[in-house]
């Protein structure tokens, strides 16, 4: 049978399946007009001729088709996973002969990293130290009833810790702070019970000696510890009162540029030149980008834990600018030239006492231990003694004890005095 006649079979079928209303028969003339268009497929194949009905099949109905065998599955191979082994040094020696190459071209070509590329994350979690786990252990109860009671020598040690900037909770440090100055009095306690043994002192002498080696360096412990945090706030507002001026000209400059003042603490603390500033303004870009403070309540809030009084006073005005819909720009500059004046004038004092503290230290420092040995070696040549002490043993004592720790008093003045570099 040719193609014509093929194709007028599957004409003729087509035109008896739309008249054709049972449903059985309709399935039969469908299968006989898949059977003829494969024919004219196969004849058209061989005799490569083109194909002139090649769409009557695209003609029938979707629902009318007879349904298409689904293709086989295909197999699935089961692999066993690689096993990376090391290669043995003298397989390595054996290839590298084979292809010919040396260590040095394997090291050009591929140079070992000297450096090891650390990725900063931007966040860190608190984790208590082993100490702080124990002392949490010891003394968590007791610190909790204090804040219960609302204990005011607890509650400002914790503002302070809170003001500070310490990477560690408040309860945490005074259970810290109370296990240390236990630990401490026991070491103490120890010490001198052994050195009074070996130095064969009395039983009187000995209980004196423990006892007030107890008293005396948990006292010490304690109020070192308590003191500390007062000691780093006062050290951190001095640090952002250096910075603040220069600050707030670079804040006034980016509000004159018309951005968002929100933009104004991300580029201070992109910049990374203000390093006593830089702790105060992450606490504000966080509270805005992770927890969705708006920009006013979260200048409020760091407001309150800042230890600079100066900041405090710029953080609440630019919020009160912010609300009331001031200008940000005229704001920040009259506090960028007042800070300015104020830095100046500071510097300007400290420069005068300077002067003054000159004198003190030429006075006490030099002629006074000059004039002190050249009277003890007249009385030294007279002879006799001072408190019942040789002249040379006094002479020895403040040369070597009295003069070094009077310097290191008047240097430690100085730091602390001073208004920051």
């Amino acid at each position: 049978m040719s193609i014509s006649d093929n194709a007028q079979e599957i004409v003729s079928l087509v035109s008896q399946l739309e008249k054709e209303l049972v449903p059985k028969k309709k399935h039969e003339i469908i299968e006989k007009i898949e059977k003829a268009n494969q024919r004219i497929h196969s004849e058209a194949s061989s005799e490569s001729r083109p194909l002139l009905y090649t769409g009557v099949m695209d003609k029938l109905p979707v629902k009318e088709r007879a349904p298409e065998p689904s293709p086989p599955e295909p197999e699935t191979i089961q692999t066993k996973p690689i096993q990376k082994k090391r290669t043995s040094p003298k397989t390595k020696k054996k290839l590298m002969e084979e292809l010919k190459i040396n260590q040095e071209d394997l090291e050009k070509a591929y140079p070992k990293r000297k450096t090891k590329v650390s990725q900063k994350s931007d966040f860190t979690v608190y984790v208590t130290s082993p100490f702080g786990k124990i002392s949490n252990q010891f003394f968590g109860k007791y610190v909790s009833s204090l804040f219960d009671k609302k204990n005011s020598f607890i509650r400002n040690l914790a503002d302070s810790v809170r003001i500070s900037g310490m990477p560690i909770l408040s309860r945490t440090y005074i259970c810290m702070m109370y296990f240390a100055s236990l630990v401490g009095a026991m070491i103490a306690l120890f010490l001198a019970m052994v050195v009074s043994y070996l130095a064969g002192l009395n039983t009187s002498a000995m209980i004196i000696s423990m006892f007030i080696s107890l008293i005396g360096v948990g006292i010490l412990v304690f109020l070192g510890m308590y003191a500390y945090p007062a000691s780093e706030a006062a050290a951190k507002s001095r640090a952002i009162d250096n910075d603040l001026p220069f600050a707030t000209i670079h804040m006034a400059a980016v509000a004159g540029s018309g951005a968002q003042p929100i933009a104004m603490f991300r580029l201070l603390l992109k910049s990374g030149e203000y390093k006593g500033l830089e702790s105060e303004i992450k606490k504000i870009v966080n509270l805005v980008n992770l927890f969705g403070y708006d920009l006013s309540t979260a200048l409020k809030n760091v407001s309150l834990r800042t230890p600079s009084r100066r900041l405090k006073e710029l953080l609440t005005g630019i919020a009160s600018t912010i609300e009331s819909g001031g200008s940000l720009k005229s704001y920040l500059k009259s506090v960028a030239n007042e800070s300015m004046a104020t830095y100046r004038l500071e510097r300007k004092k400290y420069v005068e006492s300077l002067a003054t503290y000159s004198d003190i230290y030429t006075g006490v420092l030099i002629a006074a231990p000059l004039l002190f040995i050249v009277a003890l070696t007249i009385i030294n040549m007279v002879g006799g003694q001072i408190g019942g002490l040789e002249v040379s043993t006094i002479a020895w004592g403040g040369t070597l004890i009295v003069l070094p720790i009077v310097n290191i008093l008047f240097y430690l003045f100085l730091n602390i005095t001073q208004p920051g570099e």
